[in-house]
């Protein structure tokens, strides 16, 4: 099951989603259990089967190693760009820039003159630019606010934000956010505020 599915999140940015969560870098212990961070495409490979599966990339065409480095450097660049604080926002929206680059998109027209931006097919990864073209729609649709990434330090999940007024900090305020609240709560008994 894909993450996008998983959780409730709008099917307009399901790509991106799941892309920037690809690398999952939770690491808590919830029952006694403690969860094992991961990388969905660690390796070219994963890569292709990732793509494959999201109708990306033609079954038997290889992702060389070159494409799963930028894959990954767009990945980081998306997460950086969406947990940016106004102060690093232009540093992050540089880099993004900088990267994006080698995923280009170009504008498509219906009959019915509605618009849309595709990926311009050049090598193999370039169905990422996918991802990149939902970004976009989310920008425009005033909604690029409501995806962020949890505040916890053990989470850092990229979530989109449901609420009504928009300010959720947590992925989950069960999990996440109980854990902070609780560790906050034993700060202030032990130092007596």
């Amino acid at each position: 099951m894909r993450l996008s599915e998983k959780f409730p999140v709008p099917g307009d940015i399901a790509l991106l989603y799941d892309f920037v969560n690809s690398i999952d870098l939770r690491r808590y212990v919830e029952q006694g259990v403690a969860h094992e961070p991961g990388d969905e495409l660690e390796t070219p490979a994963q890569l292709e089967k990732w793509l494959q599966t999201r109708g990306l990339l033609k079954s038997g065409t290889r992702i060389s190693h070159a494409e799963h480095r930028e894959a990954l450097e767009l990945r980081t660049a998306l997460r950086q760009f969406l947990s940016s604080s106004p102060a690093q926002q232009s540093a992050a929206a540089i880099e993004l820039e900088r990267t994006a680059a080698r995923f280009p998109l170009s504008v498509t027209a219906s009959r019915k003159r509605s618009l849309d931006l595709r990926p311009v097919v050049r090598r193999a990864s370039s169905g990422l630019g996918g991802v990149l073209a939902e970004l976009v729609r989310l920008s425009d649709s005033g909604r690029l606010e409501r995806m962020k990434i949890c505040s916890s330090d053990e989470c850092h999940w990229v979530f989109y934000d449901r609420s009504k007024p928009g300010n959720r900090r947590w992925c989950s305020s069960d999990r996440c956010g109980n854990r902070e609240k609780t560790r906050a709560y034993r700060d202030r008994q032990r130092r007596g505020d």
